[in-house]
């Protein structure tokens, strides 16, 4: 694998008037719905109260919280549809929030990197909050050196490592600071060691690769002792070795190299090309490979595709098309395209439910965004994706998107991760002119 850096491409919006017109409309709505965070409090409240499922409300969070929320109101002001003040009073509670209850881990989604990511966003527009930002990544960096991640095989959680919670997410945001301080180096350092050392070879009977997630450490949700009794590799974008490899490559990109780093990039795509099953439109990632008693990686065949951000092929393709990207892979560019352009033809079969950006159709139309520079597929599927995702509006309700876990159960969720303000910043990114910064949040670049 060559590894170089390579500049993003131009960027291929959405130019028809019509489709416009709507989104603006849309996103108009959600911004006025959640323009004080009085009215996100009471949003917040009321999805709680809809799903018992939905995220819980955590003023500093950026997937579900204030830090989200000003993204929002900053894209939404560059656009002419706000005000930017309000993007600051919500970044500014976002931040005083902390005194209250302080951010005890350094997590993306709902910890200190990703409050800092998105200050880091608002600085842009509005400098004075630039040595806030330069506290917040000294605290960041703080909190990694204070307790860096554990190595200790077959005692994995995707909670060490992935892009949501883990060092990978992290290292996302604190290894794309520019001139970071010594000690903001020391701690992207200690990230890069860490999934570097998680990528080396397993010294442990019974453990194929250091990133096995074995019973024990299983989130306490959904079917996995079912599906996986023995452990699992999992390939999900979110929690699974795609955001490894993407994360690693970025901060190559970005000038932190460290020994072994390279040579990790490389394992972890070739594992994860490795692991596609195939159907009549290509490549297709399932949600994770599991092993047998002894440890062995067992054959899972083609599986079922969530067209989905945080699970399936069209995520997969995300994080090989970053590691393309940050690494100037042209024929890994070309698989990463190929995967995605079977996904799209794939997904006119297997519609998200959601129109949200985990597992929704917003997901799915930010990774169109990201590859229509590279795809004719993708440039010429995008308007209609987005005019789908417009179908989805409905004025009647207080977002005019509300997230569905099931088809009877709407439920009205104000975050970025599941709801409406995901759903309202990716329509702004499709009518944009440029990437935008929170896409490094979802893809690690």
């Amino acid at each position: 694998m060559h590894l170089a850096h390579h500049g993003t491409d131009t960027w291929a919006g959405t130019a028809d008037p019509a489709l416009v017109r709507r989104a603006r409309t849309a996103v108009s709505q959600v911004v006025a719905a959640t323009a004080t965070p009085a009215q996100l409090d009471d949003l917040a409240l009321r999805a709680a109260e809809q799903s018992d499922t939905s995220g819980a409300w955590y003023p500093p969070s950026l997937t579900h919280g204030l830090a989200g929320s000003a993204l929002l109101h900053l894209y939404a002001a560059r656009a002419g549809l706000g005000e930017p003040e309000t993007a600051y009073t919500h970044i500014r509670e976002a931040v005083l929030s902390t005194q209250i209850e302080p951010l005890e881990h350094h997590g993306l989604f709902a910890g200190t990197s990703g409050l800092a990511l998105a200050l880091t966003d608002v600085a842009r527009d509005e400098p004075r909050f630039g040595p806030s930002l330069d506290r917040l990544n000294e605290q960041l960096a703080e909190q990694i050196l204070a307790a860096p991640p554990h190595r200790i095989e077959r005692s994995v959680s995707d909670l060490d490592y992935d892009l949501v919670t883990g060092a990978a997410g992290t290292l996302a945001h604190l290894g794309a600071v520019p001139d970071p301080s010594p000690q903001v180096a020391e701690a992207v350092a200690v990230l890069v060691d860490h999934l570097v050392w998680l990528a080396g070879p397993a010294e442990t009977d019974g453990t194929p690769h250091r990133w096995l997630i074995t019973p024990a450490h299983y989130p306490p949700v959904g079917d996995y002792h079912f599906r996986y009794p023995h452990g699992y590799l999992n390939l999900g974008l979110s929690h699974g070795a795609p955001g490894v490899a993407a994360a690693l490559a970025a901060a190559w990109e970005a000038g932190h190299r460290r020994p072994g780093q390279r040579e990790a990039v490389a394992h972890l795509t070739r594992w994860i090309r490795d692991r596609a099953g195939t159907d009549e439109y290509g490549p297709v990632w399932g949600d994770g490979v599991p092993v047998d008693e002894h440890g062995h990686e067992a054959a899972t065949g083609r599986g079922h595709d969530r067209i989905a951000w945080c699970y399936g092929t069209v995520g997969v393709a995300g994080a090989l098309l970053t590691v393309a990207e940050a690494t100037a892979d042209e024929e890994l560019r070309t698989a990463a395209v190929a995967a995605f352009d079977g996904a799209l033809a794939r997904a006119g079969h297997l519609r998200p439910l959601s129109p949200t950006l985990c597992h929704g159709l917003a997901g799915l139309v930010m990774l169109t965004l990201e590859f229509a520079p590279h795809s004719t597929a993708a440039r010429d599927r995008l308007p209609a994706l987005v005019g789908e995702l417009l179908d989805d509006h409905d004025a009647a309700r207080p977002l005019g998107f509300a997230d569905l876990e099931d088809p009877d159960v709407p439920v009205d969720d104000p975050g970025l991760l599941t709801g409406a303000t995901g759903v309202a910043l990716t329509l702004l990114a499709a009518l944009g002119e440029q990437r935008p910064l929170w896409f490094r949040v979802f893809l690690a670049r």
